[in-house]
């Protein structure tokens, strides 16, 4: 098994509930037979509250991010070009998935999950070893960001190659899920709410670790709405 994750632009010429439509309804559909999981994630109107933890090292922002299994690229690496149809650039990557913290969302298929999804893709930071990058992610790493962040979904995806020679050089993609207001309020975020003091705590805890392996000069972190269609 294949997991795929695809950065899309949208085409300036459609309206954003087409572009949404078409990735939760049409493109499916077009994979019905190949697809074992899929799921969407929307940067729309309602994670607008969270435009101030939007960081782009490559801007614009993605307007979805796309992440399907499959049985084999081989057999459905053509039909991803129905994309095109939609998005004006798409740039998608192999992955090897951990999921750290998840919930059970069988009965809620195809409608947007509590809260928003942060997704963030990462790059190795040019001074360090492959080896050390990923034994400081999740042998350090993981621990803190569950313990002092208050999100309730936390998925790791390695970057096995990218399907694109143009696409950026990532070496991990996040997926993490948290409260609604953690858009707005660093000590919901930072699981810590009623008291600043431990949220400056947290924060600290957080951003020491971040700054051992994480290049913020190549970063996108981008707010969605998350849906699991399949």
């Amino acid at each position: 098994m294949e997991k795929i994750a695809i950065q899309l632009w949208k085409n300036t010429n459609l309206e954003d509930n087409e572009f949404k439509g078409f990735l939760l309804n049409e493109f499916p559909s077009t994979l019905k037979d190949e697809i074992l999981s899929y799921q969407v994630n929307l940067a729309d109107d309602d994670v607008s509250d969270a435009s101030g933890l939007i960081q782009s090292s490559y801007p614009p922002s993605p307007n979805a991010v796309l992440f399907l299994k499959v049985n084999s690229l081989f057999h459905v690496e053509e039909k991803l070009n129905i994309l095109e149809s939609h998005a004006k650039r798409f740039f998608s990557y192999i992955v090897s998935e951990s999921k750290i913290l998840e919930i059970d969302e069988s009965n809620n298929l195809g409608h947007r999950t509590e809260g928003f999804s942060q997704i963030v893709f990462l790059e190795k930071p040019e001074h360090m070893d492959v080896y050390d990058w990923f034994d400081h992610w999740t042998h350090y790493h993981t621990e803190i960001a569950i313990e002092t962040q208050s999100n309730f979904i936390y998925t790791q995806n390695t970057v096995v190659r990218r399907l694109q020679k143009d696409a950026p050089k990532f070496i991990a993609i996040i997926e993490e899920c948290f409260p609604l207001g953690a858009m707005t309020d660093q000590e919901e975020f930072y699981a810590a709410k009623g008291n600043p003091s431990l949220m400056k705590q947290n924060l600290n805890i957080m951003m020491e670790s971040c700054s051992k392996f994480i290049d913020f000069s190549k970063i996108e972190v981008i707010p969605t709405s998350r849906y699991l269609v399949i």
